[in-house]
């Protein structure tokens, strides 16, 4: 059933049964709860396609999710798409995920493929990596695209959202100094993941600063316990910061297996403020990311209603692990 034909049975106009979907104010209560009530028992809802011809936008938002990143688990990413998906709800928009592994050529073809035939108003790219090979079919859409916790300095035209990296860990690094630390250890970090190479780089520049070479990187993922173990063994660290929680929370357990006491012999700090860290001995201390407010830029960015990109803090929640 088209509108033409809907609206004859609703014995109104076409104009009308097009605000009561998408312009509800703009009519009374009773007109619009009749049509509305009609609707459901006919089963009839405006053509998605009839409304992106008409107003220059399909209210759809696409997020390029890479699997190789996290897994498939991807807790983070997971976390990412809900704070995604709140704005995405206050905007009246629909959501395109469109998964790829860029080590798997068949999702990387489907990539390229979706990016080419989907209909959405704007990509999200999360977790942007330079040379990326999906940068030219990207640009092939002819779509907006905002880069999401990263940006590409090689593509001016693309809008970023993005974290102070070297925020959080000049504060960590002070926070571990303050603390009595001595000899720090930058744990894990995923190879190609833009993000952890970040924290490792800056990592190296501020610790070699503030510890005057007492510092170290230990780069495993998987984070793995007896690697860090044995370095543990081997190395006077006082201070351990994760490159994220999950391998603080490796770090944790290292530490328990040479029973060395956190937070009295080594102080241990993470980032993402997970809910595992929680229920972690000791309480794990974090950096929060703003999760939403990060989404939210990001949406609006999309959407035209913001100009320029940002760079976001994160904020330390205090735990056991470095009090």
């Amino acid at each position: 059933m088209n509108i033409i034909q809907f609206a004859r049975r609703a014995g109104v106009s076409t104009a009308t049964v097009s605000r009561a979907f998408h312009e509800p104010h703009k009519l009374r209560v009773k007109t619009r709860d009749a049509i509305i009530e009609l609707a459901g028992q006919v089963g009839y809802y405006p053509s998605p396609s009839g409304r992106a011809l008409k107003r220059g936008r399909h209210d759809v938002l696409g997020v390029i999710w890479p699997l190789e990143v996290e897994g498939p688990e991807a807790a983070f990413a997971q976390r990412m798409l809900a704070a995604l998906t709140r704005h995405l709800v206050k905007n009246d928009l629909d959501l395109l995920v469109c998964p790829v592994d860029r080590k798997d050529p068949a999702t990387l073809a489907h990539a390229r493929r979706t990016l080419q035939r989907s209909r959405c108003d704007a990509w999200v790219l999360l977790y942007p990596r330079h040379e990326d090979v999906l940068v030219e079919s990207i640009r092939a859409s002819g779509k907006p695209v905002v880069c999401l916790m990263g940006r590409l300095p090689e593509v001016p035209e693309w809008k970023s959202v993005c974290l102070n990296q070297q925020g959080w860990m000049a504060d960590a690094l002070g926070r571990l100094k303050k603390a009595g630390c001595k000899n720090v250890l930058l744990f894990g970090g995923r190879d190609g993941e833009p993000d952890h190479e970040e924290r490792l780089k800056v990592f190296g520049e501020l610790a070699l600063r503030c510890f005057k070479g007492k510092s170290a990187v230990l780069q495993s993922w998987p984070a793995d316990v007896s690697a860090l173990a044995c370095h543990l063994r081997c190395h006077p660290v006082d201070g351990i910061v994760g490159v994220d929680d999950q391998a603080a929370l490796v770090a944790l357990k290292a530490c328990r297996s040479l029973k060395r006491s956190v937070p009295l012999d080594v102080k241990v700090v993470g980032i993402d403020d997970i809910p595992d860290g929680d229920f972690s001995n000791p309480p794990l201390s974090s950096y929060r990311q703003p999760l939403d407010e990060m989404a939210g830029c990001a949406v609006d960015l999309a959407l035209g209603l913001r100009k320029k990109s940002k760079t976001f803090e994160a904020t330390f929640i205090p735990k056991g692990s470095l009090p």
